[in-house]
């Protein structure tokens, strides 16, 4: 038999039906079944009985076909299962059938099995067993379809139905920890993410070999799961149709991850609107977050209940102890003896939570419930009672059990309940690729991160030794309540450490904490981003920013409480935000207003003096006599800002380097720093727009430039120390650094040759695009925050070649600039440049001001 020609044209025409619905219109859960029920139909009417003989074999749908639910873009799973031998046509038939999809531009997934040997493999494979757990018969024998799965399902005895529940926990956990361990990530993935669609896929799974039943009714029945679940579920789980098919019909194909740009696109769909929750995407994502949070809850729930059937034999209960409470600890499992005590004794809730971490328990899944149902009770006097405040503390300060059990009091609601200004950042977006969670999910990270720090538990590349600092905080409670609530200003827009101080104040008062404890707090919370900021942004050389610092800290306890803060804060925002430069930088900080505030005063040592200590370090370096001379008498010519910011090593090499010049362009050395990071050092004579040639270069090579300090001296020589990462090679280095040599020096005699090496670079790469959420430019001119120059903050989003286009708009506009510090969090870039006038003055004119932001704005809309 040959399928019939339509066919083809009959499935093709059903898919755009189904992706022109999704473009008129949100269709969920439903019209998946819908589509799915009219392919079937479609397969098993192109096999008629009088043309293939039904004996002996079945066509299957498998996996998602098989479970009735499809997208236009999903793949098509079958299994042609036969008894004993594989007939010849029937095998030609299948192999047409998957031709004919796969003509009609279909994925298609495939096997042939006899009865025998798919048993081994699912008994060998468990993605195999689930795959066929669903399974439908399209075409062929109804009878050993019929009889394969009764023998099927059978084959589940007791013993075996423990090891797949064994085994689907286990495949549930490792999915998670490969999808992010989180059910808060900014980009999740629709079908696999924590609390996606795979969860209430599982669901169904245990429904089958545990029930016979996939369906949430008949779960219901069996008391594994309540009415309020059962709603739950259903709504997300169409939520969830609704956004994938959205995201289908966005990109064009079976793309599961939720990245931003479809997001912004997919929240207008929705019809989301801007308002008090933030903005339409952000509304978007926190009911998506909602959704997806309670599919997980419920499942884990689930799993747990169907556990405690399968426990042990019949009759035979695990031990069980009596708390104070009264609560029961049931095996490893917590719970209320007497729910209806807690509306006589409030401060139970809390008690259910301190005695969880005091026994290393787990939270029994009907614990939840009970909580949920009292927190309307939860009274402002129960929040200041001293027992219940103390427990908290306890919990907080608990290593081993503070993120866990405070994680269930956000999921159960409590922790919005017991510090209400939570609820403002619950399921909170931060629309950017340099948080990688969302707010609540964020400050319960800087906690565990915190607790992490203090057990000494990981090397941190770059930081001082955070263990030795906890030494000296005496204010445990205040440090960890401030890594808990340090965001809570995010939940009304912008200026949030400023509003979030503020909010502080009232979460102290009703936690007890005496005047000084109180002032510690919002000031953590209000000055939380001091450091990284001032690190990043400003010149540690200019003594002006490290006192401004010292004014602000004022002392020793809070700088130290606040470096750790700064630390648990970037590592529990994500892996963009701190990086072994950063580390490094904020290091450098932390000590020098360490020794400011050690000295008791904001005198610094007289520049003059300084310098002349390094002079003398210098010169001890340098054994020839002659050569001593000819150092002496250079060093005289160099500033105070270059003799201070430079290891005395390193000022030898710079002075060999510029008396090697000669006549060559340029005199070049590369060295490693620290993690994976290069110092480039480049000594040339001076000319306008050297950098911006220098950054040219470097881009055209594929480096990515951390910070620069420029220098030049009276004699016309132009010194560049660039701190730079991500080498193309990192395993033949010095291929690339003769490359860039070369290139600088070619580009040095010959301006052309940068705009031919760059001319490749311009051209828009499909690889280089990315679905990322971009912010307004903002450029700013700062006259105040330094006496030697004038200040250019650049924000803009990140792509190819941008900080050239700065740095080349700034040449062209005749601003020398005289350091550069270039921040890349996430997607977003941050670039401070310290510039003078051509005579090395600070700028001075509003004019002028306006004349770099305005030709600033335009080249950049012109990038990428």
């Amino acid at each position: 038999m040959h399928l019939r020609p339509q066919l083809s044209r009959k499935l093709k025409d059903l898919r755009e039906t189904f992706r022109q619905m999704c473009r008129e219109d949100v269709p969920g859960v439903l019209a998946a079944r819908t589509y799915a029920h009219q392919f079937h139909e479609s397969l098993r009417k192109a096999f008629p009985e009088t043309v293939v003989p039904e004996d002996g074999w079945g066509l299957l749908a498998v996996g998602g076909f098989g479970r009735g639910e499809l997208g236009f873009a999903s793949d098509i799973d079958l299994l042609l299962l036969y008894r004993n031998r594989l007939v010849k046509s029937h095998e030609t038939l299948f192999k047409e059938l998957v031709y004919c999809l796969w003509d009609s531009g279909f994925e298609v997934g495939h096997a042939t099995a006899s009865l025998s040997s798919m048993k081994r493999m699912a008994q060998d494979d468990f993605t195999v067993l689930t795959n066929i757990l669903e399974a439908r018969l399209i075409a062929g024998d109804p009878k050993l379809f019929s009889e394969w799965r009764e023998s099927f399902f059978n084959g589940f005895g007791r013993q075996s139905r423990k090891k797949f529940l064994h085994n689907l926990v286990a495949y549930r956990e490792e999915r998670q920890q490969q999808y992010g361990g989180s059910s808060y990530l900014q980009e999740p993935h629709v079908k696999e993410g924590v609390g996606a669609m795979r969860d209430v896929h599982i669901l169904r799974w245990a429904g089958h070999v545990f029930l016979r039943d996939p369906s949430f009714a008949a779960m219901v029945r069996k008391e594994l799961m309540t009415n309020q679940e059962k709603l739950w579920l259903e709504q997300a789980y169409d939520f969830l149709w609704r956004v994938r098919l959205q995201l289908h019909r966005l990109t064009g194909r079976r793309q599961d991850q939720l990245l931003f740009m479809e997001q912004e696109q997919i929240a207008e769909r929705f019809g989301c609107m801007a308002g008090q929750q933030g903005s339409a995407v952000e509304v978007f994502m926190r009911l998506y977050y909602r959704h997806t949070s309670r599919i997980r809850r419920t499942a884990s729930f689930f799993l747990e209940r169907v556990g405690e059937t399968q426990k042990g034999f019949p009759g035979l209960r695990p031990r069980r102890r009596i708390l104070p409470g009264p609560f029961l600890l049931e095996g490893k499992h917590l719970n209320f003896m007497e729910p209806e005590w807690i509306k006589k004794d409030l401060r139970l809730l809390m008690r259910f939570f301190w005695q969880a971490a005091l026994c290393d328990a787990h939270f029994h899944h009907q614990a939840g419930q009970i909580i949920r149902e009292n927190l309307a009770v939860f009274t402002d006097e129960a929040r200041r009672d001293p027992e219940v405040v103390k427990q908290f503390f306890d919990i907080l300060l608990d290593s081993e059990h503070a993120f866990s059990v405070v994680n269930v009091m956000l999921e159960t609601g409590f922790l919005e309940v017991f510090i209400p200004e939570f609820a403002a950042v619950r399921y909170r977006v931060q629309n950017d690729v340099y948080h990688l969670y969302t707010v609540d999910e964020h400050l319960l990270r800087t906690v565990w991160q915190m607790h992490q720090m203090e057990r000494g538990d990981d090397e941190v590349a770059g930081e001082l030794n955070p263990s030795d600092i906890f030494v000296h905080v005496k204010s445990r409670r205040v440090l960890y309540l401030a890594a808990l609530v340090h965001d809570i200003g995010k939940g009304d827009g912008r200026n949030h450490a400023a509003r979030g101080g503020a909010m502080a104040g009232p979460i102290a008062e009703r936690l007890g904490l005496d005047a000084h404890e109180t002032g510690l707090l919002r000031f953590l919370v209000e000055h939380h981003l001091i450091l990284a900021e001032t690190a990043l942004k400003r010149d540690l050389m200019d003594e002006k920013p490290i006192a401004q610092c010292a004014i602000q800290i004022k002392d020793r306890e809070r700088l130290q409480m606040l470096y750790l803060l700064t630390i648990a804060d970037s590592r529990a925002t994500g892996p963009g935000a701190w990086s072994t430069w950063k580390a490094s930088l904020v290091r450098e900080l932390f000590v020098k207003v360490d020794r400011v505030l050690a000295r008791g005063d904001l005198q610094g040592q007289d520049l003059e003096q300084r310098s002349g200590e390094v002079q003398e370090n210098v010169l001890e370096l340098v054994n020839d006599p002659a050569e001593r001379e000819r150092v002496r008498h250079w060093l005289e010519r160099v500033s105070y800002r270059y003799l201070l910011s430079q290891a005395p090593t390193a000022i030898v090499e710079h002075h060999r380097m510029e008396r090697a010049l000669g006549n060559k362009p340029l005199a070049m050395a590369s060295s490693p720093a620290e993690g994976e990071m290069w110092q480039l050092t480049v000594v040339t004579a001076d000319r306008p727009g050297l950098f911006a040639l220098i950054t040219g270069v470097l881009w055209a090579r594929g480096l990515n430039i951390l910070s620069a300090d420029i220098f030049t001296w009276e004699s016309g020589v132009a010194l560049d120390v660039l701190i730079v990462e991500r080498l193309p090679d990192p395993l033949h280095p010095r291929e690339l650094w003769e490359r860039v040599e070369a290139d600088l020096g070619r580009a040095l005699e010959h301006r052309g040759y940068l705009d031919e090496l760059l001319s490749n670079k311009r051209k828009p790469s499909i690889l280089q695009q990315k679905n990322l959420p971009r912010k307004d430019d903002i450029v700013l001119v700062d006259e105040e925050a330094s006496d030697f120059y004038t200040i250019i903050e650049v924000y803009t989003w990140d792509r190819p070649g941008v900080l050239h286009c700065i740095t080349d708009t700034l040449y062209h506009l005749d601003v020398s600039i005289q350091l550069a510090k270039i921040s890349t969090p996430g997607a977003q870039v941050a670039d401070v440049f310290y510039v003078t006038d051509l005579s090395g003055n600070k700028l001075m004119d509003y004019e002028m001001h306006e004349k770099i932001r305005v030709s600033l704005l335009d080249s950049l809309t012109r990038v990428g």
